[in-house]
């Protein structure tokens, strides 16, 4: 992969680009006038990371461009606001001050979401095994604009860890965090929202690991939480308790700690 800017770059964009290039340990290929074919060509490399005025993007040919977005997050807080319920946060039994810990980040919406209902005494920390995944989530995250005061809070509060989830899990302590959330997403299909297709390409696709359940039980003082798509059946594999199960719809599913290890 190369870093470059857009073309005609401003200082912060510069200073966005130096900063990405350094958390990369990359050197930074000037753009001058080259376009990002001709750069391909002379880097011998098709992955381009591009920093703009608009953010980070990674491109690849033939593939969708992976950027960050805070995606579905964003009309769930709206609806929050107004008192409407989510979900995920009832299956989660999330209350102001809790600490959650998404093992499967992606793109951070639920984890935008989680940070938005716990408030600023609680904590968030999601992991992402993908280090591209990571480093652009954790970039957007801190720099996004153009959404809510809301929104833009709590995206601040997410902490991205990078790393596999079972290897970070098992170096965290027992009772950790209240809640332990799961949502192997690339299992099934992946809804077409804004940077989201380009994401599939850098993914970790495994499937979720009984190893990896029980450290989350061991890691969670109150609840493990599955989210999977409508055809789905790891929560039957692994005796997880369907939540309002509806056809055509993602199963939420959960594990008490202390019942049924």
């Amino acid at each position: 992969m190369i870093i470059t800017t857009g073309l005609e770059p401003n200082e912060t964009t510069m200073a966005h680009a130096i900063e990405l290039a350094e958390s990369f340990a990359m050197q930074l290929v000037p753009r001058r006038d080259a376009s990002i074919q001709q750069l391909r060509r002379q880097h011998q490399d098709d992955a381009v990371l591009v920093v703009s005025a608009k953010g980070a993007r990674l491109e690849i040919p033939d593939q969708p461009a992976f950027f960050f977005h805070p995606n579905n997050s964003a009309f769930r807080i709206k609806r929050l606001e107004r008192g409407d319920t989510d979900t995920m946060l009832s299956v989660c039994q999330i209350q102001p001050g809790d600490d959650v810990l998404d093992a499967t980040l992606g793109l951070g919406a639920d984890s935008i979401v989680f940070a938005y209902a716990i408030g600023e005494n609680g904590r968030v920390a999601g992991i992402e095994s993908q280090t591209i995944i990571a480093k652009l989530v954790e970039d957007g995250m801190k720099r996004w604009r153009n959404g809510s005061d809301a929104l833009e809070s709590a995206m601040r509060r997410v902490e991205v860890i990078t790393g596999h989830h079972l290897d970070v899990m098992s170096s965290m302590k027992d009772k950790s965090f209240d809640v332990v959330y799961f949502d192997p997403m690339f299992e099934t299909t992946v809804d077409a929202s804004a940077g989201i297709g380009g994401v599939r390409a850098f993914a970790n696709a495994e499937t979720l690991s009984a190893e990896a359940v029980q450290e989350a039980l061991r890691v969670a003082r109150r609840r493990v939480v599955l989210k999977e798509g409508s055809e789905g059946k790891l929560h039957e594999r692994f005796g997880f308790t369907p939540y309002r199960k509806r056809e055509r719809q993602a199963v939420y599913s959960f594990r008490e700690i202390g019942g049924g290890e």
